[in-house]
C-alpha cells in the first residue's frame, strides 16, 4: 500500500486519520503539518517575492499557495532572514489566522512589533506548548548571518518533529536533540550560507535513527544550492531504516 499523498490546497479541509499527521512542504524551508484533531502549524512560511525585491535572488518556482489561502493556528519563525520571515505575505497570512500563536526568537522583534502583533519570543533551551503541542526550542549553529535563529523540536500524538531551522552541522550544539532521538527530521541540506550540506545532514540523520527524513531548503534559488536525491541516495547508506521522502513544493505526506 503507497503512502498517501495529498496537495497544500486540500490543507483547510483535510484531517488526517486518528494517530497520522500530514506534512506539506511550503518549498524553501517552510512547512505545514496538520495533526488528526485538526490542529496545524505553520514554519518559515515564504510566498512572496520579498527576496528578489530585497536580495535580488529570483524565485526557481513559483509559490505552491497564495498567503490568503493559508489556514493555521500557531506560526513558528526560525529566524529574521525574508525567506523565512516574509514581510511581503506576513499581512496575508494574519488576515485568515489574527488568532493565531506566533513563536519566534529576538531577532524577528523590530518587525513583529512594527505589525503590532503580540508574540512568544523563545530561546534555545525554551520548554514550551501550544494546547497539547509541546515545544522544545532548538540551537541553531547559523554563524554571524543570525546569531539568534533556532529550530524547533514538536511533539505531539506520539509524532517527535524536528524542524534543524538554518543551521551548520556543528554536532556540539545538535547534540541535545539528537540525543532524544526524533522520528521525524526536516534538514536544511543547500550547503551554502552556513548550513549543513547533503553529507553532514544525512551523517545526522544517522546520528538520529530516525524514521524518516524530508529535506528541505533547496530548490528554491539558485544561489541556495542543495541536491535532494544526493541526499537521498547518502541517507540510504548511512541509515538504512530512515525512509527519505522528496516533496515538491505544495506536497503533503501522510505519516
Amino acid at each position: 500500500m503507497g503512502t498517501a499523498m495529498y496537495n497544500i490546497n486540500e490543507h483547510s479541509t483535510h484531517i488526517p486519520p486518528k494517530g497520522k499527521i500530514i506534512i506539506y512542504w511550503l518549498g524553501g524551508a517552510g512547512f505545514i503539518v496538520k495533526y488528526s484533531d485538526g490542529f496545524t502549524i505553520c514554519i518559515d512560511p515564504y510566498l512572496s517575492d520579498s527576496v528578489e525585491r530585497i536580495c535580488g535572488f529570483k524565485r526557481l518556482h513559483s509559490a505552491p499557495i497564495k498567503a490568503d489561502n493559508v489556514f493555521f493556528d500557531v506560526l513558528f519563525i526560525t529566524h529574521e532572514h525574508p525567506d523565512h520571515l516574509d514581510e511581503d505575505s506576513f499581512d496575508a497570512l494574519m488576515n485568515n489566522n489574527a488568532r493565531c500563536q506566533i513563536y519566534a526568537p529576538i531577532c524577528c522583534d523590530v518587525f513583529l512589533k512594527s505589525k503590532k502583533r503580540a508574540y512568544i519570543m523563545v530561546k534555545p533551551g525554551d520548554d514550551l506548548s501550544a494546547e497539547d503541542l509541546s515545544i522544545k526550542v532548538t540551537k541553531a549553529d547559523h554563524g554571524e548571518l543570525s546569531p539568534h535563529a533556532v529550530g524547533y523540536l514538536f511533539e505531539k500524538a506520539n509524532h517527535r518533529i524536528w524542524l534543524t531551522g538554518d543551521t551548520a552541522f556543528n554536532e556540539e550544539v545538535l547534540k541535545p536533540v539528537v540525543d532524544m532521538q526524533p522520528d521525524i527530521v526536516l534538514p536544511c541540506i543547500n550547503g551554502a550560507y552556513g548550513n549543513m550540506d547533503e553529507q553532514q545532514a544525512a551523517m545526522l540523520i544517522a546520528k538520529c535513527n530516525s524514521l524518516y527524513a524530508i529535506p528541505m531548503h533547496f530548490g528554491l534559488f539558485t544561489e541556495h544550492g542543495g541536491d535532494a536525491v544526493k541526499f537521498k541516495t547518502l541517507v540510504r547508506q548511512l541509515s538504512p531504516k530512515t525512509k527519505i521522502h522528496i516533496l515538491a513544493p505544495g506536497e503533503g505526506i501522510e505519516l
